[in-house]
């Protein structure tokens, strides 16, 4: 019989193996597939997000044939950008599953349905709809790449290898109790202006040349200046407030599941444009620390009910005040059947008071931004405003 007073040790030793091999077994795992299907559970619609194609209306004919025949041409092609085209959702009471249908041409690509498709109505825009629930920006990205003029990347997103175990999660501890306590500035504000003003989307273009000579003189990292800009016009827009919560998001290429990235909280105060970028920078430029932040959450949200689960992450959206999304798409401006096109990127619903996508070149940035709040003219006024959205 074993000795009682070694009963608790061994209890002890059994619990953290078995708690250990269940790290081991779900580490990877990111709860933003979770979180996107239980959003949109109940409405298929409320993950929607559009990637619009803008042009010169007098290049609309020509923008529009070149589309409809490399899509059909695409179509032809096996591969995994094509699948996630012809995929449709099929939800069942427990859970949402894709499958490819072998049936879908161009023409039921034009129609609403639950997977991708293309609006060609308006002048001078394609209109691409796709769901958070089938894939990420990234995903959507290279799905549609092959639809585009060549454009050398100026960033690949090339396979990193997969971080060690236990070590980032430790040391990213501290930093999760930290953020944890955090509280969002502009949440209350943003529920009570959105009852008198609608939301606001819009697209302006920025030439990359000034940041760049920013980026020289300065030696901040490029992406981090480009959200210094657009927290900066949200100060602006908020002289009221001396501090904002800050979400970036990162993309993991290791990870499985269809949404491959995380967002790391970052607290900032006012500053100027470098001084926010240096902020940013602090708190970013551990990769380490970023996964295991993002991994000590992940774990944790996976490991309660779905009722549990909503609510913690409700908590953690409730923090961010502005959320950014960088896509460097290509060295040279984007194009299609050598017409130029900018894009921009908006959320059906949005359930923050702000969000920006920030779509790269190596001449120019496309910002595209959805706010509860209602902007001026001189919003984001870096660059010339080009569109709305």
């Amino acid at each position: 019989m074993p000795d009682p007073i070694l009963l608790p040790s061994v209890a002890a030793l059994a619990g953290s193996v078995l708690m250990a091999r269940d790290y081991l077994s779900h580490r990877l795992t990111n709860t933003e597939d979770r979180y996107m299907a239980l959003y949109g559970q109940e409405e298929w619609e409320a993950n929607n997000m559009d990637l619009t194609l803008h042009a010169a209306p007098a290049d609309d004919a020509a923008l529009k044939a070149a589309f409809l025949e490399r899509l059909e041409a695409h179509l032809l092609v096996d591969s995994p950008s094509r699948q996630m085209l012809r995929e449709i959702a099929d939800p069942g009471a427990d859970s949402l599953a894709f499958a490819e249908d072998s049936a879908v041409d161009v023409a039921s690509l034009l129609a609403p349905r639950r997977g991708v498709y293309f609006d060609l109505s308006a002048t001078g825009r394609i209109r691409v709809v796709w769901n958070h629930m089938q894939t990420d920006g990234v995903g959507m990205w290279n799905a549609l790449r092959p639809l585009f003029d060549e454009n050398p990347p100026i960033v690949p997103f090339r396979d990193v290898p997969t971080p060690p175990p236990f070590l980032p999660e430790l040391l990213a501890l501290p930093r999760v109790a930290r953020c944890m306590a955090w509280r969002g500035k502009l949440r209350r504000e943003a529920s009570q202006h959105a009852q008198a003003a609608p939301r606001s989307r819009g697209l302006v273009r920025w030439d990359a040349a000034p940041i760049r000579a920013m980026k020289a003189e300065t030696g901040a990292p490029f992406n981090l200046l480009t959200s210094a800009v657009a927290i900066d016009a949200v100060f602006q827009r908020h002289p009221e407030k001396g501090a904002l919560n800050v979400g970036l998001t990162a993309y993991f290429p290791f990870m499985p599941g269809r949404n491959r990235y995380s967002v790391f909280l970052c607290r900032v105060r006012r500053a100027d444009i470098p001084g926010i970028a240096r902020q940013l920078h602090r708190q970013v430029k551990n990769p380490m620390l970023n996964w295991g932040a993002s991994s000590v959450q992940s774990y944790a949200l996976g490991r309660v009910p779905d009722r549990v689960f909503s609510q913690v992450l409700g908590y953690y959206r409730r923090q961010i005040d502005v959320l950014i999304s960088s896509l460097p798409v290509g060295q040279r401006p984007v194009s299609l059947g050598g017409v130029r096109t900018q894009i921009a990127c908006h959320p059906w619903e949005l359930t923050l008071p702000y969000y920006f996508l920030l779509v790269g070149t190596r001449s120019e940035l496309n910002v595209s931004y959805s706010s509860r709040f209602a902007q001026g003219d001189r919003f984001l006024e870096l660059g010339q405003r080009h569109a709305a959205a």
